[in-house]
């Protein structure tokens, strides 16, 4: 049944923005989104935990902007799935900060009555991992499960595209609107899972790519997931948030074991060490499932697709998730990090003939000054009021010490007035979440 309130949501979803600790608090005082609508500003400021950004944006009567989003929905197709409705997944209504509202494009399955499983992992891939993550994907898919990714470069691509090769269907959740191909070389992966599984967001259409919306994507990653597998992750890999955020939901975390000190090692063999399921096969994923879905899980299937032997890299190639070229022997190249053309850089114009009369012209020294390129001042993006929310009172603590246009060393940050375990846990994640970057020496910037 489709919600009434479907304008209200959208209204209340940009008001707050996007895992919002504070919608839970909300609601329950409120009971639906067209009631905080009508809701007194008096109201709303005795709601307790209300940032600054969030009072101003729910005293604002305007349903502009929320009218425009619903019609370009209606116009391009694009579905909206709110928190109330009987399709949303009760896996999500479980987490924390739940999304209020879910614009997707494809077809919705049904996520209360099929396993879902993440399968993650890093960007730069190895060929075992991709091996990995295609074979285990594939069989999952077989078996009826729901493959669940981020539609990432790396091993989320290479998950999504199995599914679809087994005749699956696969989930992507994206941390741009999902009118918005990102990677850009995913077009032709993205057009497939919308014809053949469902494209996520919690972002409006239109909404770019930002580097804070993936750490928030990966809390849905997980949350609509009973279990979360990371296929290979180094220590910097936002898998490992996603991994993060299925444990703090009391979610199933399997991790593939990877040879000590190779590349995507220290990730997945770290979350082992600290009490990760250990997965060397698809059936330790699918066996603690196995009667609690019996009814949507085809094991019989799932035992026929383990004849798989190769990775179809010419469907993977034509998904834009790998590159497959030909050098001038005629022998097969493979790249296992596919990129986006580069634009095409427009043809300078031909210089205009000049006389040696022009030549020697001297221009006035006002011009010359006019001419001197105006330096460029680099403007730091303010981190989202909602990113902030998210964070620890560790993380918080080392990114007010350190200063906005330099750096801090690590002996200071570990010097602050907090355990060194926590500190060290908290600027690990920093990095992960793309909050603060590492310099030589071991300084740290924000990022």
């Amino acid at each position: 049944m489709k919600s009434k309130d479907t304008l209200y949501w959208i209204w209340l979803s940009d008001a707050l923005g996007a895992g919002s600790s504070a919608f839970r608090r909300i609601i329950s005082l409120f009971d639906t989104p067209f009631d905080v609508f009508r809701a007194e500003e008096t109201e709303i400021e005795q709601v307790s935990g209300l940032t600054e950004r969030a009072k101003r944006a729910l005293c604002d009567k305007s349903l502009e902007r929320a009218t425009e989003i619903l019609d370009q929905c209606q116009r391009e197709g694009i579905g909206i799935l709110t928190y109330d409705e009987d399709a949303y997944p009760r896996a999500l209504r479980e987490i924390q900060k739940p999304p209020m509202v879910l614009y997707y494009r494809g077809n919705l399955p049904d996520f209360n009555r099929n396993l879902c499983v993440g399968v993650v992992g890093t960007r730069s891939m190895s060929a075992y991992g991709m091996r990995q993550a295609y074979k285990m994907s594939y069989e999952l898919a077989s078996a009826g499960a729901l493959v669940v990714s981020g539609m990432a470069k790396g091993i989320d691509g290479v998950a999504a595209a199995a599914a679809l090769k087994a005749g699956g269907t696969t989930v992507a959740v994206l941390g741009c609107g999902v009118d918005v191909v990102y990677p850009t070389h995913h077009r032709a992966l993205s057009q497939e899972i919308a014809k053949n599984g469902v494209i996520l967001s919690e972002y409006a259409p239109g909404t770019r790519p930002n580097s804070y919306h993936f750490p928030m994507r990966n809390r849905i990653i997980s949350g609509l997931s009973q279990a979360t597998v990371v296929v290979e992750a180094g220590m910097g890999s936002g898998s490992l948030i996603t991994a993060k955020e299925a444990i703090l939901q009391g979610r199933d975390v399997f991790a593939l074991p990877a040879n000590v000190g190779s590349k995507g090692a220290d990730g997945t063999n770290g979350l082992l060490r600290d009490g990760a399921k250990m997965v060397l096969s698809t059936e330790d994923i699918l066996e603690p499932y196995q009667y609690t879905y019996a009814e949507s899980l085809n094991l019989e299937a799932f035992k026929a697709s383990k004849s798989l032997t190769d990775i179809d890299l010419t469907h993977l190639a034509s998904l834009g998730v790998i590159d497959l070229s030909t050098d001038p022997s005629g022998e097969r190249k493979m790249s296992l990090s596919p990129s986006a053309p580069e634009p095409k850089e427009k043809k300078a114009a031909k210089p205009r003939a000049t006389s040696a009369k022009q030549e020697k012209r001297v221009e006035p020294q006002k011009d010359r000054e006019e001419q001197k390129p105006i330096p460029q001042v680099a403007v730091r993006t303010p981190i989202p009021e909602a990113t902030l929310a998210t964070l620890t009172p560790a993380q918080k603590t080392i990114l007010e010490a350190i200063p906005d246009d330099g750096t801090l060393s690590a002996d200071a940050i570990y010097a602050l007035e907090l355990p060194r375990a926590d500190l060290m846990a908290a600027l690990t994640m920093l990095e992960i979440m793309g909050l603060v970057q590492k310099l030589p020496g071991s300084l740290y910037k924000k990022a």
